[in-house]
């Protein structure tokens, strides 16, 4: 065992030895320290980095433990959804809120499944058909504020006032932007543009077309779809 000031330490030369591992996910754990929960050094030994050997060894047991958590494969028994939904319902998860995975081990996610339940209940109730019933009259030319299209729909101003900036599925661009004073926009939208928007609205709800990463990769160790 190598040791440094009287204590026992790993270099990544003994983890490879004592765990069988290759130097890939030792250095991509370590470089995403902050996700992963990796122990700080303690010191060096020559030119290498070492660790505390116990308290690497407590880290690395406690990540391997997934005992009480759920895998998108639990996922899919435990709610019949399929693995096509869960992905996507992923891959938009900077706009529709899905919880992060408490680990990922051999690009395999992790979720805690009360956090998850709690998301999707609330998920569901979000994202269900709501049938607009727009009101048909008026000239379809005629350039509507961000409220006036609410009324249009039949639907709160509240309730869509983030459309401009989270685009759901199908809303139109604004025919016409003003800039106010202290830098907001006032956008108007096209009467006809916001007809074809309730004619075309999906069932599947408000998802939105961008499928941003919030964390980096790591050739494959984590938060890469499993």
């Amino acid at each position: 065992m190598t040791t440094l000031d009287g204590r026992e330490v790993y270099t990544r030369n003994d983890l490879m030895t004592q765990y069988g591992m290759a130097l890939s996910p030792l250095e991509n754990w370590y470089r995403h320290r902050r996700w992963t929960g990796h122990p700080e050094p303690v010191g060096t030994v020559g030119r290498e980095l070492a660790w505390d050997a116990a308290e690497w060894d407590n880290w690395y047991q406690e990540r391997q433990n997934t005992t009480g958590l759920v895998s998108r494969a639990d996922l899919e028994n435990r709610t019949g959804l399929a693995r096509s939904t869960l992905d996507r319902m992923w891959a938009l998860r900077e706009d529709n809120g899905h919880p992060e995975p408490v680990k990922t081990l051999d690009r395999v996610m992790y979720w805690d499944p009360d956090q998850w339940d709690t998301w999707y209940a609330d998920y569901k109730k979000r994202t269900q058909r709501r049938e607009l019933h727009p009101d048909r009259t008026g000239n379809p030319d005629d350039l509507l504020t961000l409220a006036q299209a609410a009324r249009l729909l039949g639907v709160k101003p509240a309730s869509i006032a983030h459309y401009p900036t989270r685009m759901p599925r199908g809303w139109p661009q604004p025919a016409e932007e003003d800039e106010l004073p202290r830098g907001r926009i006032r956008r108007r939208y096209r009467r006809a543009d916001i007809w074809t928007y309730a004619e075309t609205r999906t069932a599947a709800g408000p998802h939105r077309v961008k499928h941003p990463s919030r964390k980096p990769r790591s050739s494959g160790t984590e938060h890469t779809p499993d």
